[in-house]
């Protein structure tokens, strides 16, 4: 990475064997991105990275820093905002022959899920430094994420915060790569007590990177106020009924302003869950097919992504 830190993320990238007319003519890379307490194994991840590979894209699946099989290769932890994680990812991806898109030039999409979905929508909303970007999915994805950690505290009783620090507690005690501790005396003994996201993020995420709270960071990161300065076609998928992610963000948007102003278009329906969009007789989710045409019209070049609601 290039912070200085040493740490490297494990990208794994897959090339589509749908045939072509010739090298270079394929629709590019999509970057997949993971959500909180996943990884690149995440059911979500291997269903879009199948999806989008028989539509001929090629995929990269990345493991965020302390996960997966970055957990060997990284002593920092991702967070909202870590942005710049996925615009070096990005580089890199631009500098594969499997990048070359249907201009002869990199194409680049970026589709994340959840806590993921939020870090594309500000990476998105940020300047892209060059970066041949042409698309963003973002699935499920927090807007707000003080709204959203009071919603997840509530939330069934706050079984699936419950379940969320414990997975990212086992990821933040994991050792090093050098099998030391990535963690403080004094982060350990916060991450010990910590019993709901804002609690661990009080105690390692908001201090490590220079905030002064979780309420800070959450503030600082929210993707919603990036969602108007966004400039490449942008496709905002979610479920209403989402036992996850709260819907008062999602309504008190004008979506239809947004998009008559900008390149951000929307899929939100009554139903589908966190991440879910289940069809009966079809073992692909529906997001997935959404996300692939969309992706299609981009690299086909309509306006964009020739979608409305």
């Amino acid at each position: 990475m290039t912070d200085g830190s040493g740490d490297r993320l494990a990208v794994v990238l897959h090339r589509s064997r749908v045939d072509r007319q010739a090298p270079g003519t394929g629709p590019g890379v999509v970057l997949l991105v993971h959500g909180l307490g996943g990884s690149a194994e995440s059911v979500y991840m291997r269903a879009s990275a199948a999806g989008l590979l028989a539509a001929g894209f090629n995929v990269a699946r990345v493991d965020l820093r302390s996960a997966g099989e970055s957990k060997a290769t990284t002593r920092q932890t991702y967070h909202a905002g870590k942005t710049d994680d996925l615009r070096d990812v990005l580089r890199f991806l631009a500098d594969q022959p499997e990048a070359v898109g249907p201009r002869g030039e990199a194409a680049l999409a970026v589709m994340g899920f959840s806590l993921g979905g939020a870090m594309t929508l500000k990476l998105l909303g940020e300047p892209y430094e060059g970066l041949p970007i042409d698309a963003g999915v973002a699935v499920s994805a927090p807007l707000d994420l003080v709204v959203g950690s009071i919603h997840l505290s509530g939330s069934l009783f706050g079984l699936y915060e419950k379940a969320i620090v414990r997975t990212l507690r086992r990821d933040a005690t994991a050792p090093g790569p050098d099998g030391s501790s990535r963690l403080t005396s004094a982060e350990a003994a916060g991450l010990s007590r910590a019993r709901t996201l804002p609690e661990f993020d009080d105690a390692l995420t908001a201090p490590r990177h220079g905030w002064r709270d979780a309420l800070e960071y959450y503030e600082v990161n929210s993707a919603e106020a990036y969602l108007p300065r966004i400039a490449v076609p942008t496709l905002v998928i979610h479920a209403l009924d989402d036992p996850m992610i709260p819907s008062i963000p999602y309504l008190r948007i004008d979506w239809d302003e947004l998009g008559r102003n900008g390149q951000v278009q929307r899929a939100i329906t009554p139903r589908g869950g966190h991440v879910g969009f289940h069809q009966r007789g079809n073992p692909m989710p529906w997001y997935v097919g959404r996300a692939r045409d969309f992706l299609l019209r981009v690299a086909d070049g309509a306006p964009g992504g020739g979608m409305s609601e």
